[in-house]
């Protein structure tokens, strides 16, 4: 469970200093996506589509080109406000009397006068040309739609006038790089962001759901964590999605509005990775930081579409919560807690891992291995436990920091030292996703 005062360091020897500067980045842009559900079936991976663009363009006679795109548009928003940052590229398509033609747009978001740039059209076999500046009327309507309209250039082999033109793209074929996703759910405008890695191309793909902390936004948990950047060259999808109000609902400092319907929303989200971004629908994973943890947990007990769980700091958190978990089958599960998180005990993680070694059919004890002390300079060692006589489809692994508080492993900490200790010794990303990966549905 986090806030957000200002960040405070302490002060590391320089070559750990060189190293945690290493991981800084700035913050990623954003694509937005608007999309309006509907009752689904159970999802199912489909294969990619090309963009497709529609241009109009007023006059006697009318032009009208509308095709699928060789090549495609990026589309990008800013991270904080979801607003449309950039619509980008250049591609072609079937010319409006054979041949082929290129469209070319370079539009971007200029400060307060909102997004300008450049449109232009050459359809060579039509004798068509048409060529606009940008500024303003470009919307995002629907799923992955992008509209705009206002006068431009239209050149019909010698001759010029003025008309109106406009484009509709329709982002059906998303690129590498990040983008958002927003609905309505349960009557709440929801929102999560998401990173396709840098080899995506359309094909399915596993996705790691991270949850975040109590007050916590995705780009918050993003900056702190890494997560995406971590998955950018790796080869998954990394989601987070944005939890209503302070918290998930239905774990410790959640949310307790009955308008809120978080596993439904997890749910509806796991279908729009799957038919939209071609998430490949047997290797989606949870993973999670306290309050986003035991939602984490709580997913492990109930939303049987994910194959692997990584609770961070937040695990089941009382007997109760224990006993209302029924899974009803083996569940892939590590769980990372620093012993001396004060935020979240750590008597929760042991406990927590004990109940899903006998859900699992595990033995009662674990085999401990301390890790290699990588970073001395951060106070911390690791020691992970693999509960013995596990079936090797549903293994229970607990790591222990000791020293560790309340920070994502690998991470930038919140308020320096105030959490307590993070550890360098293990990257929690990195732990993560090599257990998660390794299982499918």
């Amino acid at each position: 469970m986090r806030s957000h005062p200002p960040r405070r360091m302490s002060n590391p020897d320089p070559e750990t200093a060189r190293a945690r500067a290493a991981r800084t980045v700035a913050l990623p842009t954003m694509a937005v996506v608007a999309v309006a559900l509907l009752p689904l079936p159970a999802a199912q991976a489909a294969p990619p589509l090309s963009d497709h663009l529609t241009i109009t363009a007023a006059g006697t006679p009318a032009y009208r080109l509308e095709g699928d795109l060789t090549g495609g548009i990026s589309v990008t928003d800013r991270v904080f406000d979801y607003e449309t940052d950039k619509v980008q590229g250049t591609a072609t398509l079937p010319g409006a009397s054979g041949g082929t033609a290129t469209v070319d747009l370079k539009i971007s978001r200029n400060g307060i006068f909102g997004l300008s740039g450049t449109f232009a059209l050459n359809d060579p076999q039509a004798q068509v040309q048409i060529t606009a500046n940008v500024s303003g009327n470009v919307t995002s309507p629907v799923d992955g739609t992008i509209t705009w309209q206002a006068n431009g250039t239209v050149r019909r082999g010698t001759r010029s006038t003025t008309q109106k033109v406009g484009f509709t793209l329709l982002d059906r074929r998303p690129d590498p790089g990040d983008h958002a996703i927003r609905i309505t759910h349960a009557g709440q405008e929801r929102s999560a962001v998401l990173r396709l890695p840098d080899d995506y191309d359309g094909t399915p793909r596993p996705v790691l759901f991270h949850f975040p902390g109590l007050l916590e936004a995705p780009s918050i948990a993003e900056f702190y964590g890494r997560m995406a950047d971590y998955a950018q060259t790796r080869g998954f999808i990394m989601v987070t999605p944005e939890h209503y109000g302070q918290g998930w609902q239905g774990v410790p400092a959640g949310s307790t509005s009955p308008d809120v319907d978080d596993p439904g929303f997890v749910a509806a989200l796991q279908d729009i990775l799957v038919q939209r971004f071609n998430a490949d629908p047997d290797r989606l994973y949870a993973s999670g930081m306290s309050n986003g943890g035991f939602f984490t947990s709580k997913m492990a007990c109930e939303n049987q579409r994910f194959a692997a769980y990584a609770p961070v700091s937040g695990q089941l958190s009382d007997q109760a919560a224990r006993d209302a978990c029924h899974p009803g089958r083996p569940v892939p599960i590590a769980l990372i807690h620093g012993d001396g998180d004060f935020v979240v005990p750590y008597a929760q993680a042991p406990e927590s891992a004990d109940f899903w070694a006998r859900n699992n059919g595990c033995a009662a004890t674990g085999t401990d291995t301390d890790l290699p002390d990588l970073d001395p300079g951060d106070n911390t060692t690791v020691t992970r436990r693999d509960y013995r006589d596990c079936p090797a489809s549903a293994p229970v692994i607990l790591y222990t920091i000791e020293g560790g508080g309340h920070n994502w492993p690998g991470g930038t900490p919140f308020l320096g030292p105030f959490l307590g200790g993070t550890t360098y010794d293990i990257d929690a990303n990195a732990v993560i996703w090599d257990f998660v990966s390794r299982f499918h549905l």
